[in-house]
């Protein structure tokens, strides 16, 4: 292929997604001060806010700056068809090259709820995300390597139908705890335990949830991270719960 070929990424998608993923961190970070700051007493809410409030002033600053740099590297990168050699750019300049002959597997699918080819020759597996016009792109590979791509139709999206099933003991636990009788039958029942419970829940449900290597960075991984998360969670949960029985003081 003599004439090159520009293939930009689908910027628009990438931001909506982006932006919506951040007011659900920044909804869920919210809801964990709000709910953290009822369990502390009153006379030492005011200590609790004072530590907190800059903290998410720094949280928000953190996660704007963070949107505008994902987005400003998407717009800058790019991937280039030229002399039977793909190329991908990224908004530093650098570039990554792949003669198309040397291709031994095409396989396109859906990574985090976006469109992905998956390149794979002998030496490595280049995954290509979100880029626009993939279905032409792909069409010119195919043309070139002389490969048939393979659809892979497995899913990795985090919530499904099936997600609320797996949520079902969380459940039980939120209906026993506003049950009148069943809550004085079992004294243990409260919000601080179903905050407990629901979280353990989670990171049982994450630890089993199937997912997609992204063939870059698989370390950071959005499982790994919300496990993490999850963890630091469950440790607080535990220290409030140990410091209100007394336990720490003794």
């Amino acid at each position: 292929m003599s004439e090159q070929k520009t293939f930009l990424y689908d910027v628009n998608l990438f931001r909506n997604k982006l932006l919506k993923r951040t007011w659900v961190v920044i909804a869920l970070f919210l809801v964990f001060v709000s709910y953290n700051s009822l369990q502390v007493p009153k006379e030492g809410r005011v200590q609790f806010f004072t530590i907190f409030l800059p903290l998410l002033a720094l949280f928000f600053w953190f996660l704007r700056k963070n949107f505008l740099k994902q987005v400003e590297i998407l717009s800058s990168g790019r991937v280039e068809l030229e002399g039977g050699s793909l190329k991908q750019f990224d908004a530093n300049g650098n570039c990554a090259t792949i003669r198309i002959k040397d291709l031994e597997q095409i396989t396109t699918d859906k990574f985090r709820g976006y469109d992905r080819i998956v390149l794979e020759t002998k030496e490595k597996i280049h995954p290509i995300v979100n880029i626009t016009a993939q279905g032409e792109l792909v069409s010119i590979l195919e043309k070139e390597s002389g490969i048939k791509s393979v659809a892979d139709l497995t899913e990795d999206r985090l919530w499904t139908f099936k997600t609320p099933l797996y949520f079902f003991p969380s459940i039980l636990i939120l209906i026993a705890t506003y049950i009148p009788p069943l809550k004085e039958k079992f004294p243990i029942l409260s919000p601080e335990l179903l905050g407990l419970f629901f979280n353990v829940n989670l990171i049982i449900y994450l630890l089993y949830l199937p997912e997609k290597q992204n063939h870059t960075i698989s370390q950071f991984s959005l499982k790994r991270r919300m496990i993490f998360i999850s963890l630091v969670v469950f440790f607080f949960q535990v220290y409030i719960q140990l410091d209100k029985s007394g336990w720490l003081k003794n």
